[in-house]
């Protein structure tokens, strides 16, 4: 805290300051007056709040049940020591204006209290080394030659350089030890790295092998996929062989084609047949009728007769080539009817194998193995 210093004192019936304000100025000032003036009182004010060590409540001004000294410095902290029946407490206004309050602080200084006082040293004897009471020896006089240098470190502050020094010595030594161990276990380290000298050049083999596996497993990967090619080919070949053969199938239904056109040609003259033949069949019945006639009347043998009897074997005779035309006719319908049957059985099959000639087309295009502008496949 640089040019920092006390800028007023307050005193609030504190011995007979009923109520005093001492206004101070940056370096040495004197405060005069009489004997019993309460000189002193001030001093001991600064020194209760500075170090609380003030004890019982006789420095409590009569008649009053408590009593207020208040340190303003020049960087706006205050600092008020309060004591009476039922206060025992220090206020600090800081820096920044905030306010804090410690009750019940007892006999001790609150830290916070401290480090805004600059933290006030005491001697050996917990006494206030920059305060002396009006009846004491002379400041450091009464001091013994052991305790004098320790007074001056303390208050020049070579006392935390000296012990910064211990410190320090004694952390070096210690920092030694755990070097010089470090150091050890480095060598040795060191030692054992020559035993495994070899590892390296291990490193480098295994690093070799290495290559050469990853090698290995991407010839084996390229060897199993061309033998999966293989396999798939050789699916598509089976396939393609029994597409051909049914193409080869279809073909022969398809050269039946003309044989279709013929048999169209023989129904209509079959049923140009039938149309004769139910003609027939009325001349037939006709020409039994007839028959029978005429052999009643074979007895009467004129020459009329003779003539109805010529034209009558005339339809007999034509008859005759009705029915042998029917009994030709007749075969002919059971050698259509069985064409048919055969021709519709190898048209069902002629449906079927379009459909799986159709599906495999489909799956050789899905497989990249059919060619669209030559349509067929790619074997």
């Amino acid at each position: 805290m640089p040019n920092r210093f006390l800028t007023e004192i307050k005193l609030e019936n504190f011995q007979d300051h009923k109520d005093s304000t001492i206004s101070l100025t940056n370096g040495i000032n004197l405060i005069v007056g009489s004997s019993d003036a309460g000189k002193s009182a001030i001093l001991r004010a600064v020194n209760f709040v500075f170090h609380n060590n003030l004890k019982g409540d006789s420095f409590i001004r009569h008649g009053s049940n408590e009593c207020k000294v208040t340190l303003k410095f020049s960087d706006g902290v205050e600092v008020t020591r309060i004591k009476g029946n039922d206060t025992n407490s220090y206020q600090l206004k800081d820096s920044d204006g905030n306010q804090h309050s410690f009750p019940k602080v007892g006999t001790s200084v609150p830290e916070e209290i401290k480090k805004q006082l600059g933290q006030p040293p005491l001697d050996d004897k917990k006494r206030p080394i920059s305060y002396a009471d009006q009846m004491a020896n002379l400041f450091l006089v009464d001091l013994s030659p052991s305790d004098l240098p320790r007074t001056l470190s303390e208050l020049t502050g070579i006392q935390n350089l000296q012990n910064a020094a211990e410190a320090l010595s004694k952390n070096a030594r210690s920092f030694d030890r755990v070097i010089k161990e470090k150091n050890d276990k480095l060598q040795k380290l060191n030692a054992d790295l020559e035993n495994y000298a070899y590892v390296d050049k291990d490193l480098e083999s295994i690093e070799t092998i290495e290559t050469k596996l990853l090698k290995i497993n991407s010839e084996i990967e390229s060897t199993n996929k061309a033998r999966q090619f293989i396999i798939d080919n050789n699916k598509i070949v089976v396939e393609a062989k029994d597409l051909k053969k049914k193409i080869d199938l279809s073909s022969s239904i398809i050269n039946l084609i003309p044989k279709f056109s013929k048999l169209e040609k023989l129904n209509e003259k079959l049923n140009l047949s039938k149309n004769y033949l139910k003609t027939y069949k009325v001349f037939a019945n006709e020409f039994n009728s007839t028959k029978s006639e005429i052999n009643k009347l074979k007895t009467f043998r004129s020459d009329s007769n003779l003539e109805k009897y010529n034209d009558l074997q005339g339809l007999i005779s034509s008859n005759d080539e009705a029915n042998n035309f029917l009994n030709l006719n007749d075969v002919n319908i059971k050698e259509q009817n069985s064409l048919i049957e055969s021709i519709d059985q190898e048209n069902n099959k002629i449906i079927s194998y379009k459909k799986e000639l159709k599906l495999l087309i489909e799956k050789l295009k899905v497989e990249g193995n059919w060619c669209d502008s030559c349509n067929r496949p790619l074997i």
